[in-house]
């Protein structure tokens, strides 16, 4: 095996060991408001338990578990998400005692991370300690092994670099060297590509089954969740492409060209579909925006496996000066969707160096910036006239074909080819350092905090919770109380915001009843920040009516 041959096996197996290396993930789902509150006391025992996330999530099979101080379940009826996919609710079967509780929760973000978590509230008054319970409840949350994790990143890797060792060195054969189709060289690669890409996404399987609480086998628990059936339907994909393989020849045809780049924008798409496209703002730019990156990265990929191990020694130069046109147009492609999806995640700029998820960034923008530059110089090097071949003389024209002697010019392009295959590892590293960081937008609207607003008449009360209070769009809970006991339930409860100072109001906030004296939104949706006033109108019966005013701060997201 020559030097830049085992440079390159040695970059791969780098990148592998450092995605295979245990580390505390972050998902991208986090939760945002519950209903009871954590550490909340209150004074009516609630109906029914509501979490919402910071995006859309697959409820596992233990999603909701409720104990009271002593560690005794709470019976609960069917866990739904009613309210939206970002939500799991859980009526309670009995009502609750007074004391404290611990609501214990798991589920799998929309982006395939599994997440959990634990939080206490008290009915009247609190308990005792019931730290040592919370914790153990969370440590029952955290399913999965060690090793599972471990695993999955190892298959993320594998299925990425193989889907694109399989896509783009067919496609860099068809654009730049067609001869090359039917050639040993690159179906080797395509093949090696295939099984890389489909042993990858297996593992990926296996490992999401064990660590959202099954067992490696157990696929149905991994295809019931969003992320998990577009894996599996990326691995028919992959299984399709492979069986197509033999045929690649064909694709000298305009027509069977046409159908293998709808296929393979398909799977770009299902691709993206099962990831990070799906969590964050503007989820149709984003899915637009992965698949162009997607189809860049494999022509990236798939160019630098032709040059490097597709084509014949003698082809190496002519083949890289047909590539370099196509290499630069990819690494743009790459450099504005990356920035568009950085542009989604990031809350503002001073995210970039403030946060995990920016850090990383900055860190992918080095590799491919170091990358970029072994690629100037490749190309400054088959543009140099003195020492290029024949074939290469008579593609730039630069000499007489007949003049032309081969020079030292191929290994040096072949160790500029290498150390490209070697940056991508890198940059497929930094991509792994970013999905496993949780996005600063997101994080922000993890901490904002809830408030709790009441106003009183007579002897009701309307208590108004808002989770959290910030603008562009929130969890609302209107429940109307009464000081002597159960309240009269009312026929119909409204709600109006108004912000006076900005003149913006009153407006009516659409909610829907979910229990009575109980109205909720998760769409309540405060355009400015600012102390806005809430009126609350009960209804009894056709004339009687309760108005309820109080004020509550607002937040900018």
């Amino acid at each position: 095996m020559s030097r830049w041959c085992r440079l390159t096996f040695a970059g791969l197996v780098a990148g592998i060991v450092v995605l295979a290396m245990p580390g505390a993930a972050s998902a991208h789902a986090d939760l945002a408001t519950s209903d009871p509150a954590a550490e909340s006391v209150l004074d009516i025992a609630p109906t029914e338990i509501v979490l919402t996330f910071t995006e859309a999530v697959d409820p596992t099979d233990d999603a909701l578990r409720v104990v009271d101080a002593d560690g005794i379940a709470v019976p609960l009826g069917p866990i739904t998400q009613d309210l939206g996919a970002d939500t799991i609710t859980a009526p309670l079967a009995e009502p609750l005692d007074d004391g404290s509780y611990v609501v214990a929760w798991s589920a799998v973000s929309a982006d395939s991370h599994p997440i959990s978590g634990a939080f206490v509230f008290s009915v009247g008054v609190a308990s005792g300690e019931i730290d040592q319970l919370i914790i153990g409840l969370g440590d029952a949350d955290a399913t999965g092994t060690a090793s599972s994790g471990t695993w999955l990143g190892v298959g993320r890797f594998a299925s990425y670099a193989g889907i694109a060792t399989l896509v783009g060195v067919v496609g860099a054969a068809v654009l730049l060297a067609p001869g090359s189709l039917s050639s040993r060289r690159v179906g080797n690669v395509a093949f090696v590509g295939a099984y890389l890409a489909m042993a990858g996404t297996v593992v990926m399987i296996c490992a999401q089954a064990d660590v959202i609480g099954s067992s490696f086998a157990d696929w149905a628990a991994v295809a019931a969740t969003r992320s998990g059936r577009w894996w599996v339907f990326r691995l028919m994909l992959v299984a399709a492409l492979t069986i197509f393989v033999p045929w690649r020849h064909t694709l000298i045809r305009h027509g069977t060209r046409a159908v293998a780049a709808v296929a393979v924008t398909g799977l770009f798409g299902v691709v993206a579909a099962g990831g990070h496209s799906m969590s964050g703002r503007h989820v149709t730019v984003a899915l637009a925006a992965t698949i162009v990156h997607l189809g860049a990265m494999a022509l990236w990929v798939g160019g630098l496996c032709l040059v490097a191990f597709g084509v014949e020694r003698n082809q190496t130069v002519p083949t890289a000066v047909r590539f370099s046109p196509f290499a630069l147009g990819a690494v743009a492609a790459l450099a504005v969707t990356g920035a568009v999806n950085g542009w989604r995640q990031l809350a503002d700029i001073g995210a970039i160096t403030e946060s995990t998820y920016g850090r990383w960034l900055i860190v992918k923008l080095v590799v491919v910036a170091t990358v970029v530059t072994a690629a100037v110089f490749a190309r400054r090097l088959v543009r140099r006239p003195a020492a290029v071949s024949a074939p290469v003389a008579a593609a730039l024209g630069s000499i007489s074909a007949a003049a032309a002697t081969p020079g030292p010019i191929a290994p040096a392009v072949r160790r500029t080819v290498s150390v490209e295959v070697a940056g991508m590892v890198l940059v497929l590293i930094a991509t792994a350092g970013l999905t496993g960081a949780t996005p600063p937008r997101q994080a922000t609207a993890a901490s904002a905090v809830d408030v709790t607003v009441t106003a009183v008449r007579d002897d009701l009360s309307a208590q108004i919770d808002l989770l959290p209070a910030v603008t562009g769009g929130t969890t609302m809970h209107v429940t109307i109380v009464s000081a002597g006991g159960v309240a009269e339930p009312a026929d119909e409860i409204t709600v109006a915001a108004e912000l006076a100072d900005q003149q913006v109001g009153p407006v009516e906030i659409p909610t829907f009843p979910a229990g009575p004296n109980h109205v909720t939104t998760n769409e309540a949706n405060f355009p400015l920040a600012g102390r806005w006033t809430l009126t609350v109108t009960a209804r009894f019966g056709e004339f009687d009516q309760v108005v309820f005013v109080t004020e509550v701060d607002v937040t900018g997201r």
